[in-house]
This record gives structure tokens, C-alpha cells and sequence, in this order.
């Protein structure tokens, strides 16, 4: 990947780049709120089996975790902008509750770019800022620009749901994860048997059903912790998980912390 200019911002894990889109072999996820604006092409995303293209003009947000892969330009490469922003950092801008619904269920957030952003301008701007000592007004830019394009997002139509089985068991998963599903009742909304969409989702998503339904589980209890006072145990059973010991596992597993430290550093943070 040919980049311009990179720049990561490691106490806050904040990463910046601008340059040539590259074709990406094999799906690749990270548990941020990825933001990109396409400044000349076209890039279109393999999400699953979902095709999303993202225009000369356009911004696009949408949750990384989910595997995604950038297939190869039909035409000549595009130039992009990129930022992510880790997933807990997002969920303290206490963003609309339907936006951050809408994300964390898999759907990409796409607009055009307001007339009077240039971009690529902006974006130099940003990697002198996180490179400086003016990374707090930086970070405040990227999400008034996230917030821009989930706004305008909003107003479009939403189009239609899922259009395979791959994608109608995700949405399911996305939609049902509180509640005590099994691989069987995801395999059932596809009517198909069970090994079979094991198989089948594992292929699509890169990760098993098992895996997809704890992602979705922690990042509730991470959106939880950072807009709620619910002691941790609450927040365990609120985002689905059957004990507060799994909870507690499966927690420091992904997320590389504890709930309670995971809530403390919010808090510092914001301080």
C-alpha cells in the first residue's frame, strides 16, 4: 500500500493515512470506526458477500471489525483518505443512538462529502496535527466529519435488507444477540441445516457464527460501559452473555482489558 503520509497516534490508537487504494488480498477486521473519503476513482468493499462502492466525492463510516476487503479497481487505482478511530473512543462522542445502532449492526454510513471539505487538504492537516500538539482539535474535526456523513446518511433510503443467506444470518446475529441463539436458530432464519451455515458463514465472514455473536456482545457491553452507570455485572447480562464469569472472559479476550478497568480509562481519559 502506497500511502502519501501515515500517521498513528498511539496513546489514543488513532490512525491517519491518505493514498493510493490498494487491492487487498484477503479480508482483514480491527475494532474501529473506520472513516474514508474517496478523492478521485472509486473503491468498492467486499463486505461478506455485500459490494459497497464508495464514489469520487463520498465519504463512508462504518465498523471495521466486521471483515471487509478492498477488491481491485475496475479502472484506474483511486485515492483515498483514511482514519480509524478505535471503537471505544467513538462510543464517548455519545453519537446518536440510532447511528451507532446502525454501525454496530453492519451497516456503512455513505454521503457525499460537503462542497467546501477538500480533503485531501484537511487530512494533511490532521497528520501534522497528530504528529503536534494539536491532536485533541484534530480528533474533534473527525468526528464533526463522522457525524456529517451519518447525518446525511440517515436522510437517503435505506434500501432494501438483506439479500442472502449469509447476510440475512448476520442480520439476524445483529439483531438477536441479547437473547440465548445457538448456531441452529441462525442456521434456521436461512432455512438451511446447520452444519451447512456454519460452513457457509465461516467462508462469507471469515469467523465462525460463535465468533460473530461475541464480537456483537462485547461491543454492546463496550458501548454500555461508556454511556451507562450500570455496574458491570449488569452490563454483562444486558449485552447477552448467560453468566458474569463469561462475561468477564470473553470480555478480556477481546477487548484486552477488564470491564471495570476497560470503564476507568474512559473516565480517565475524558477527564
Amino acid at each position: 500500500m502506497k500511502y502519501e503520509a501515515v500517521v498513528e497516534l498511539a496513546p489514543a490508537g488513532i490512525w491517519v493515512a491518505q493514498g493510493t487504494a490498494p487491492e487487498m488480498a484477503r479480508p482483514h477486521s480491527h475494532d474501529d470506526i473506520e472513516l474514508n473519503v474517496v478523492t478521485s476513482g472509486a473503491i468498492e468493499y467486499l463486505m461478506g458477500e455485500r459490494r459497497v462502492r464508495v464514489e469520487q466525492g463520498q465519504s463512508a463510516v462504518f465498523w471495521a471489525s466486521l471483515p471487509h476487503r478492498l477488491l481491485a479497481p475496475a479502472g484506474a487505482p483511486a485515492e483515498v483518505c483514511w482514519v480509524h478511530v478505535p471503537l471505544s473512543a467513538v462510543l464517548a462522542w455519545d453519537l446518536p443512538a440510532a447511528d451507532m445502532r446502525s454501525l454496530l449492526e453492519g451497516r456503512p454510513a455513505l454521503a457525499a462529502l460537503p462542497s467546501d471539505v477538500d480533503a485531501s487538504r484537511v487530512w494533511r492537516r490532521w497528520e501534522q496535527d497528530f504528529a503536534g500538539r494539536d491532536a485533541d482539535a484534530a480528533l474533534l474535526e473527525v468526528q464533526a466529519l463522522m457525524r456529517r456523513t451519518l447525518r446525511a446518511a440517515r436522510a437517503r433510503p435505506s434500501g432494501t435488507g438483506p439479500s442472502s443467506r449469509p447476510l440475512e444470518m448476520a442480520a439476524f446475529i445483529m439483531e438477536r444477540f441479547r437473547d440465548p441463539i445457538t448456531a441452529s436458530d441462525v442456521a434456521a432464519v436461512a432455512h438451511l441445516n446447520t452444519e451447512y451455515a456454519m460452513t457457509l458463514f465461516r467462508r462469507t465472514w471469515s469467523m465462525t457464527i460463535g465468533d460473530f455473536l461475541l464480537r456483537r456482545r462485547v461491543a454492546e457491553a463496550q458501548r454500555l460501559l461508556a454511556t451507562t452507570d450500570l455496574d458491570c455485572s449488569a452490563v454483562g447480562y444486558a449485552a447477552g452473555f448467560g453468566s458474569g464469569s463469561t462475561f468477564y472472559a470473553q470480555f478480556a479476550k477481546l477487548a484486552g482489558t477488564s470491564p471495570g478497568q476497560y470503564r476507568a480509562s474512559l473516565r480517565a481519559s475524558g477527564d
